[in-house]
């Protein structure tokens, strides 16, 4: 069977739809911040679904990502995020609180009242800066591969000498590759394989590594623009009313929660 060239591409366009929708984490309040907050999740999940299916055929990957799930899973916020994609898509809106920001249209929210108990790490920390927390990881995840894998992550760089040496492609896998009629790169026999490989590589794409390199600094954009992500120190109004949803995460109606919160800070101005 002629060989296969895999790509990044598609994982990257997946984290890149995420980041598009974390945009609108940032920016939208209500009912739309709950649209954008479904759609991030599904896009991350995605993000390592593609890279699993479209990478299942290279040597060597699957004992890599089995690694790499064992890190990803000790990790308890993304475990957590996994949770509430699984919630999102099976069950519903995930659960949150939320409060305005005084001489502000942005709101801040708070994760709250799901199964799983928020992980201390994002404990008084604003959705959206817990959700691109969770993006650079999968970013990163992204850059490792493209390290480890390189000639696999883009057929552009698996056309050369050393990609078709590490890959052991013919130059009739390249001619299935680009629907060209077989032997149509064994003409001029004077012409290095090489020099062949060097023009017909301008053929392929290459992956946007750029973005990539961006993302897995924990840059995000939003138009071009650079996100910014509020700065919380949980201890506001919306910090004990999720504190006190995650105390009876199955019991606790929302509305007793925010009484509760705001009995509390009565109790403590009176002391």
């Amino acid at each position: 069977m002629p060989h296969k060239f895999t790509s990044l591409r598609h994982s990257l366009e997946k984290l890149q739809e995420a980041e598009y929708f974390l945009a609108g984490v940032v920016e939208r309040n209500g009912l739309e911040f709950q649209f954008h907050l479904n759609a991030f999740l599904s896009a991350c999940r995605s993000t390592t679904f593609v890279l699993q299916k479209s990478m299942k055929t290279v040597p060597n990957f699957a004992q890599w990502y089995q690694e790499e799930q064992k890190n990803m899973k000790t990790d308890l916020a993304m475990g957590f995020f996994l949770e509430l994609r699984n919630i999102s898509q099976h069950e519903g809106p995930v659960g949150y609180v939320g409060e305005g920001r005084l001489g502000s249209d942005r709101w801040t929210y708070r994760f709250a009242g799901n199964r799983e108990a928020v992980p201390e790490v994002l404990l008084g920390a604003d959705i959206a800066w817990s959700c691109a927390q969770h993006l650079l990881k999968l970013a990163n995840l992204l850059s490792i591969f493209l390290e480890k894998f390189e000639f696999s992550s883009c057929p552009a760089n698996a056309i050369s000498s050393e990609g078709m040496a590490v890959l052991g492609y013919s130059l009739e896998d390249v001619e299935a590759a680009l629907g060209l009629p077989i032997g149509y790169l064994n003409v001029a026999p004077e012409i290095l394989i090489e020099e062949k490989l060097r023009y017909i590589r301008k053929e392929f794409e290459p992956l946007d590594v750029t973005t990539l390199a961006r993302m897995s600094k924990g840059i995000f954009h939003s138009n071009g623009t650079q996100l910014e992500f509020l700065e919380t120190i949980g201890r506001g109004l919306v910090d004990d009313v999720a504190q006190s949803l995650e105390k009876r995460l199955d019991a606790k109606h929302p509305r007793d929660a925010f009484i509760e919160a705001i009995a509390k800070r009565i109790d403590g101005q009176d002391k």
